[in-house]
């Protein structure tokens, strides 16, 4: 799968990066076990019957365990926030995507957002400089290991959040664009991994049903960063509403291909 080809192109930039940052020890890393889940968890799961915890861990001997060590971790960690650290952290992501997609398509995939920070993140260019695609790139690293109990979804599952403020302003800067947009979530949970993506309709559409947001407690480090950084509101996409990196790739292939109007 296309996923495991990614993280291949970027290892070296992240053993490097997070050499002096703890992280969990399979991050990045990708076997027999982490394939189980992403079966079970996305492929073969149902959105009107999703597979609970219990169920999934009668599966996938392994996923006991690893829950408990990724509480363990990631509940304490997830009560800390790094302003710098995270920015950059982010940064990484998104520049890994963008040198991988160029590689893979052959074309140029630029940084869209130098001028106007509320416009997504990246940009993928056609031939004759043309934008065929834009997209907002969102790296999840930690479960939401308390989901359950705070927001009724399973941590697996409804974890990917989008800064609800930030993402309701963009919707309506988005609107003049020719290009579409899409949402790409990079999950590196200790089970689940992998690129998934929805486009800016399937956002503008979940926002207009209602759907639940949370609004998270604040943490170490937020009074360090600007008020207009701070998004507390969150909003969780649907994992199982997303499709999968190798969709995206082609789609983003079939977009270059087109022409223009």
């Amino acid at each position: 799968m296309l996923y495991q080809e990614l993280l291949d192109s970027c290892r070296d930039r992240f053993d490097e990066f997070f050499q002096n940052v703890p992280i969990f020890h399979n991050q990045f890393r990708w076997n027999e076990y982490n394939n189980a889940c992403y079966q079970l968890m996305y492929s073969e799961n149902l959105e009107d019957s999703i597979a609970t915890v219990k169920e999934l861990k009668s599966k996938i001997p392994e996923l006991t365990d690893l829950c408990k060590q990724c509480g363990s971790f990631f509940i304490p960690a997830r009560n800390k926030s790094l302003p710098k650290y995270d920015v950059i952290m982010g940064q990484q992501h998104e520049e890994a995507l963008m040198k991988y997609l160029s590689q893979k398509l052959n074309t140029e995939v630029c940084r869209a957002d130098l001028e106007d920070r509320s416009m997504p993140d990246c940009k993928v260019l056609k031939s004759d400089g043309t934008v065929a695609a834009y997209f907002e790139v969102k790296f999840h690293g930690a479960p939401f290991v308390c989901a359950l109990q705070k927001t009724g979804r399973y941590c697996y599952e409804g974890s990917a959040t989008l800064d609800y403020k930030k993402i309701e302003k963009q919707l309506g800067i988005i609107e003049g664009l020719e290009a579409p947009v899409f949402y790409v979530h990079w999950i590196e949970y200790p089970c689940l991994k992998g690129v998934f993506y929805e486009t800016s309709d399937q956002v503008k559409q979940y926002i207009a049903e209602q759907h639940e947001t949370f609004e998270r407690e604040k943490r170490e480090g937020d009074d360090m960063k600007s008020a207009k950084a701070v998004y507390l509101k969150k909003m969780y996409s649907p994992l199982l509403q997303m499709k999968d990196f190798d969709s995206f790739v082609e789609t983003i292939r079939a977009l270059l291909q087109s022409r223009g109007v």
